[in-house]
């Protein structure tokens, strides 16, 4: 290989200019940097950081349900938005989960004036029930990748919550004929394997059974009569998904021969699966505390897809959805555990949550500003898991607060 002439007028520029550049870093990294990290802007960084930590729960819950409040659409709706689109339009299901999970999460905050709050509530309620009658909502077992679920089930456990609040009395005659309508809904939509899926109905995904099975849990602690034989299947189907190193799989069950699912691309589906046998008297403390251990093991795994595009991306396939989908299900977790160990969990939980906070108070795990409805609702409902009833349990009538 012939040698390079290094006396060529080129070759002695090129080596000059190496030379500038070179040092030119050495003096940036000495004594640019310095000066930046002491400026006021980061000043501002580290004090809001601060600010953050030091913000007591209860004020950092009014200051999220106000903004809350402010970006409500003047329709009544709190819209999930993700990349899917029904005729270019967010899916009615998306409309009415999204709504339907940011009344539940004003329902429960501890406020000291509900007065507002209340009366979003009415008109998230009001839209929920409009657009229940839309065609889009109607049941269905078509194998199809259709989100129409989503707002059968939150649709049913908010009116259920409601209702059993004594606090909207006002609206129980319009909320009970779609409880008992709902339910018969989603017992339709089972799939043979017991579970529930949005993106087809080959087999069953842990992540929307267990939300489907808790939203049936809170209407018969409430009143409501359901068959056994539904719980037993869905149990079924959650048993069938656990792998030996406690990952529940994506969809269907787990397979063993190959290993199982990869542990930290199941975290934010774990704590909600095992809350879920938890409560159907399948699970047990320690498996559920191996997965709130797993979730803050792995914990980076999933903030990396936090605000990013795409969806299931290698190498273990998360999605940005399943970030605060994962944290307020974990919270809720914490509420199954020893009595002695809830304290410390909550201490634990909360400081990983504050960290994602944006500087308006408001949460988001998608690049789409809509949806952040749905992370901030996500965490104040887990910032308030102390007082969110459990689906096992009836709802007691109260006051948030007092």
């Amino acid at each position: 290989m012939p040698m390079p002439k290094t006396n060529s007028p080129k070759n002695w520029m090129r080596i000059r200019a190496t030379f500038i550049t070179v040092v030119f870093r050495r003096i940036t990294l000495a004594f640019v940097l310095p000066l930046v990290w002491l400026s006021p802007l980061a000043f501002s960084i580290n004090s809001y950081g601060q600010e953050v930590q030091s913000i007591e729960r209860a004020e950092l819950i009014e200051r999220a349900v106000a903004r809350l409040i402010e970006i409500q659409e003047p329709d009544g709706a709190w819209p999930y938005e993700g990349v899917y689109r029904v005729n270019r339009q967010i899916p009615v299901g998306y409309r009415i989960g999204g709504t339907a999970i940011v009344c539940q999460a004003l329902l429960d905050a501890p406020l000291q004036d509900r007065s507002g709050v209340d009366a979003a509530i009415r008109r998230g309620v009001k839209l929920i029930l409009t657009e229940l009658e839309h065609p889009l909502m109607a049941v269905s077992q078509a194998n199809q990748y259709d989100v129409r679920v989503w707002g059968h089930i939150y649709g049913l456990e908010t009116f259920v919550r409601l209702k059993a609040s004594g606090r909207f009395a006002d609206l129980e005659d319009a909320m009970q004929p779609w409880i008992e309508r709902l339910i018969p809904i989603l017992l339709e939509e089972q799939l043979e394997d017991g579970g529930w899926n949005y993106a087809s109905r080959n087999q069953h995904a842990p992540f929307v059974t267990a939300p489907a099975l808790q939203a049936l849990l809170a209407a018969r602690a409430n009143g409501m009569t359901i068959d056994a034989a539904v719980f037993e299947r869905g149990v079924e189907a959650l048993l069938g998904s656990r792998g030996t190193n406690g990952a529940f799989s994506y969809s269907g069950k787990t397979s063993v021969s190959g290993g199982g699912e990869k542990l930290p691309g199941s975290i934010a589906r774990n704590p909600v699966s095992e809350a879920t046998l938890l409560m159907l008297d399948k699970g047990n403390v320690q498996h559920l505390q191996a997965a709130i251990d797993a979730f803050y093991e792995h914990w980076d795994e999933l903030e990396k897809r936090r605000k990013k595009t795409g969806t299931h991306v290698a190498p273990y396939g998360v999605a940005p959805y399943y970030f605060y989908y994962g944290h307020r299900y974990l919270a809720q977790s914490i509420e199954l555990l020893p009595e002695e160990t809830r304290e410390r969990e909550h201490q634990r939980f909360e400081a990983v949550l504050r960290k994602t906070m944006d500087d308006d108070y408001t949460w988001n795990d998608r690049v789409f500003d809509r949806s952040r409805a749905f992370g901030t609702a996500m965490s104040i409902l887990a910032l308030s898991q102390t007082a969110v009833p459990l689906p096992t349990k009836p709802t007691a009538v109260r006051v948030p607060g007092e």
